[in-house]
């Protein structure tokens, strides 16, 4: 077998064990169905109406939460702007930002790390406009030693996250 048909082969496999692996979770308005990855439990707070999903084992934290309702003249770039400020001001350092579509919307990713209770640990803040519903933010936290063995789950539970309206 080619290499390329194994890959091929491997990504069906991939994409197969994701769907098995799928778990939803209905907010309390009724507004949108969530899509979580098995193994993380879903804790929804009232309130900021935010999901949060959380894989103890790996110590994986991640969190969708709106951040306001639309409004007219602000654009993604100064929220944006605003938010990595604020990050600076409270001792994260950010590390890259990555601007392009996730899922079906312009987004932008804040990659930080930072210090907390003394563990280093690296923060995705990936912020998003929703036409008619408002702008929208994905946190995901995990330790720094094992971020980037991560990468994968979180890219997945960070989409698996996104809402289906």
């Amino acid at each position: 077998m080619n290499l390329t048909k194994k890959i091929i082969f491997l990504s069906i496999v991939l994409l197969s064990c994701f769907a098995l692996a799928t778990e939803y979770f209905l907010d309390p308005n009724n507004e949108y169905v969530y899509a979580t990855l098995e193994g993380f439990e879903a804790v929804y707070d009232e309130t900021d109406q935010s999901l949060s999903v959380i894989n103890e084992k790996l110590n994986l934290f991640v969190n969708i939460m709106k951040l306001s309702e639309p409004v007219k003249g602000l654009e993604l770039a100064t929220l944006v702007q605003e938010i990595a400020k604020n990050l600076e001001k409270s001792g994260f350092k950010i590390l890259s930002t990555d601007e392009r579509d996730f899922q079906k919307y312009s987004a932008t990713t804040l990659e930080t790390s930072s210090v907390q209770e003394g563990t280093a640990v690296r923060v995705e803040f990936t912020i998003f406009e929703v036409p008619n519903r408002g702008f929208y933010m994905i946190i995901c936290a995990a330790p720094d030693e094992s971020y980037d063995d991560l990468r994968m789950l979180i890219y997945s539970a960070k989409q698996m996250l996104m809402f289906i309206e």
